[in-house]
């Protein structure tokens, strides 16, 4: 007789995708609350059932208004866990090999992994680092420098 409870990488297919799932739909609304929308707790959850709704939240709401306050710690925790969970999707469907098993079972090691990159990035504004020697030679090569 099969056993109701999965086994440690059924587990994991789970475990990445709801926190993901979680951390992304309390960015949107604690976004959303700093940028002033009406109803933010009600877009947060249109977020976590409608997933093209956080692609259109980031192309017609973000870019539309500015932030009348500057983030939160709950925020910027949710944004770093975000961050990691879509890195590690990311960067197993480019290095494992696509059985669902395999990549069950190392998700969540990419996922621990990524977690402090993702905090030196929005934390530490580590994004800024990388970015800024972008900048200078895409302008350098466009003659604006």
């Amino acid at each position: 007789m099969p056993s109701i409870v999965p086994s440690p990488a059924e587990a994991t297919l789970f475990f990445v995708p709801v926190v993901v799932l979680v951390a992304t739909s309390l960015w949107v609304s604690q976004n959303a609350a700093a940028r002033g929308h009406g109803f933010p707790d009600l877009l947060g959850a249109l977020v976590a059932f409608v997933p093209v709704g956080l692609v259109a939240y980031l192309l017609f709401f973000v870019s539309g208004s500015s932030r009348r306050r500057p983030p939160s710690r709950t925020e910027r925790a949710a944004l770093a866990v975000m961050l990691a969970g879509v890195s590690s999707y990311a960067g197993g469907a480019f290095t494992l090999p696509p059985d669902p098993f395999t990549q069950g079972r190392w998700l969540i090691v990419a996922f621990v992994a990524l977690l402090p990159v993702s905090y030196v990035v929005v934390y530490r504004r580590g994004h800024r680092v990388v970015t800024r020697p972008v900048r200078r030679q895409i302008r350098a090569r466009i003659g604006h420098e």
